[in-house]
């Protein structure tokens, strides 16, 4: 239990020191659809959509897909090996994308009635803004949901969430953004549980980007279908 309150901590810290940074950034407007598919009690088939848009809601600049088999250990743990393709439309410039196979290490557990989520990430890159590049990326995951007018069981209900994902690269830096760091996104949410197989939230975060030069935020407004059969 002191490791998990450990790595919880730290999250929270690196997502409270993003939001002390907060100032007037750009703003992106997210839709972000997730949903899991059970085979049988063993495995799972893993996807989700994610559509971007910046200051002006009339045009799409980035369209993120992304698929995984994942398999079940247990009730708590699981890994997955997955695919994601990324294209962006960036104003004025050309179409640009990326490939990804990446691997993926899920637990999730309960403290009382808050629901815990951690999970770790590692990504290889495909890069074709830098001539097909292999760059890679390590990403770790913490989020946490806690019922706030909800059944006992918390299977229906309003509830809100903190979320936080650090982005690091690992392996040929010099490709992507030069840099260790790569991203920084805390989220705060506010959603309601239809059922345990469906849910939805608004979510505000302040995205810390590096790009080569400079750190840049950005306000993100997302929302989030998150299905599960």
């Amino acid at each position: 239990m002191k490791i998990k309150k450990t790595v919880l901590l730290l999250f929270v810290a690196g997502a409270f020191q993003s939001f002390s940074f907060a100032q007037s950034g750009p703003k992106q407007f997210w839709l972000f659809v997730t949903h899991t598919q059970k085979i049988n009690d063993r495995f799972n088939i893993l996807a989700d959509v994610q559509s971007r848009s910046e200051q002006n809601l009339n045009q799409i600049n980035t369209l993120l897909l992304r698929t995984a088999l994942a398999y079940n250990i247990n009730d708590q743990h699981s890994i997955a090996l997955g695919y994601a393709y990324k294209g962006d439309w960036p104003d004025g410039e050309e179409y640009e994308y990326e490939h990804r196979i990446y691997q993926q290490y899920q637990y999730e557990f309960k403290i009382k009635r808050i629901e815990v989520q951690l999970r770790g990430r590692f990504e290889q890159r495909f890069l074709q803004d830098s001539g097909t590049h292999l760059a890679m990326r390590a990403r770790g995951f913490a989020a946490v949901q806690f019922p706030i007018y909800a059944n006992e069981d918390f299977t229906t209900g309003l509830f809100a969430g903190l979320q936080n994902e650090l982005f690091l690269n690992v392996l040929n830096r010099q490709y992507a953004n030069g840099h260790l760091f790569d991203q920084n996104r805390p989220y705060v949410s506010i959603g309601y549980r239809f059922s345990e197989k469906i849910e939805t939230s608004f979510d505000y975060g302040l995205m810390a980007d590096q790009g080569e030069e400079q750190n840049t935020f950005n306000n993100v407004f997302r929302i989030s279908l998150t299905t599960n059969f």
